[in-house]
């Protein structure tokens, strides 16, 4: 059977392994028109926890910065937002050119503010629902300004954009994010959803050992079974390791025109408890490395990801919650042991794999599935080590 849910999520999200080598950024922001320093612009690591603002004389400082690739992200209001890959070890001083939006007049910022229809507050229900998720942790967010959204209706597609950044308070994980909204699209008839942006993740501060707890306990099930563990798994050639066997999967379009998918036999089998009934073990196919990895170009320091046709993900370590069971089906077969399963489709010629689990392109790889389901609410930054604690304030 097809799942309806698709979704293709650019939201670039990094990390480097848990014991990275910290570094420091540093750089100026500065105005295109005549070069004067550019004070409190936001500079954030996409992704990530590591964000700040410029001093009076426009310069900036991120400490304690991961190692690896990350987009670095400069915005201002009344200038377009800057967004370039670095890689932080590199030890540069950074100096970064804002260029003005045409529609700034002497300073002040003029902004079309579209009029709310009657299917504003319609479309906005829809819009968080799609954003945040449907997930238990999804209950714990809140938008805390849906004011900045503008949305359009064409057909069955619905699109939105935001003036400023979407601020979302995850009191599940302990996060308050901000989120650069590129793009989103969802268009009913296919279900199909694309969105695209820049996080960057703000820990709030517990106000009890309790909630700390909390706090720790749902950032580690968020991560065990994502899609930045699996890719981490992949890096080091530990999935089964880590609770992850990958099938290849056919599709087949019948005489009527249906298509159809046909798991491809493993190269050995896994075995497994069931989730359902501990008593008894399952056996489920698994695919050699060579069929998800371009063997021939991926080394010790970096994977490249190359497939034809699909590749189905299961995570055996976690049943799929009630929620998402109650508007899915299994994403291939029948799922009595409740298996969290993904389908993997390239949409690039390649995608690499490093060290921190990034996927680059970001858009490279579309998921659907059970990682397609899981949307904003239970995302984490990915300089997130599942070995942290978390600090409450004394």
């Amino acid at each position: 059977m097809l799942l309806k849910a698709v979704l293709t999520i650019s939201v670039t999200l990094l990390l480097t392994q848990f014991n990275w080598a910290q570094t420091t950024i540093r750089g100026q922001v500065q105005n295109g028109n005549n070069q004067e320093a550019l004070p409190f612009a936001n500079v954030f690591l996409s992704g990530t926890t590591k964000g700040t603002m410029t001093d009076q004389n426009g310069s900036f400082t991120l400490l304690n910065v991961p190692s690896g690739k990350f987009d670095l992200i400069v915005s201002y209001v009344g200038f377009a937002t800057l967004k370039t890959t670095i890689q932080t070890q590199e030890q540069k001083q950074y100096r970064f050119i804002l260029k003005p939006l045409a529609n700034q007049l002497d300073g002040i910022t003029i902004t079309a503010r579209r009029r709310r229809d009657a299917n504003w507050a319609k479309q906005l229900s829809l819009f968080t629902e799609l954003f945040i998720g449907r997930s238990q942790n999804a209950r714990y967010c809140q938008l805390l300004n849906p004011q900045v959204l503008s949305f359009s209706q064409r057909g069955d597609t619905l699109r939105a954009s935001a003036q400023e950044p979407l601020l979302v308070e995850n009191r599940a994980l302990g996060y308050r994010i901000k989120f650069q909204l590129e793009h989103f699209a969802y268009t009913d008839s296919s279900a199909l959803l694309s969105y695209q942006g820049d996080p960057v993740f703000e820990p709030l501060t517990p106000a009890t050992e309790p909630e700390a707890k909390r706090w720790q306990a749902n950032r580690q099930k968020a991560y065990f079974g994502s899609l930045m563990h699996f890719g981490r798994a992949l890096y080091r050639r530990q999935l089964a390791q880590e609770g992850f066997t990958i099938q290849k999967v056919i599709e087949r379009t019948s005489r009527q025109g249906e298509i159809g998918l046909l798991g491809v036999a493993g190269d050995t089998t896994v075995s497994v408890k069931s989730l359902t009934n501990p008593k008894r073990w399952v056996s489920l196919p698994m695919a050699a490395y060579r069929h998800l990895l371009d063997t021939v170009r991926s080394t010790a320091l970096q994977s490249v990801v190359a497939f034809s046709d699909l590749i189905q993900v299961i995570y055996t370590k976690e049943k799929e919650p009630y929620e998402y069971q109650r508007t899915h089906r299994s994403t291939l077969y029948d799922n009595p042991d409740a298996f969290q399963k993904t389908l993997m489709r390239m949409l690039a010629s390649n995608v690499t794999v490093e060290a921190n689990g990034q996927f680059w392109p970001p858009r490279g790889i579309r998921n659907q599935g059970y990682w397609a389901w899981e949307l904003m609410a239970d995302e984490l930054p990915f300089d997130y080590d599942p070995k942290e604690g978390i600090t409450r304030l004394k």
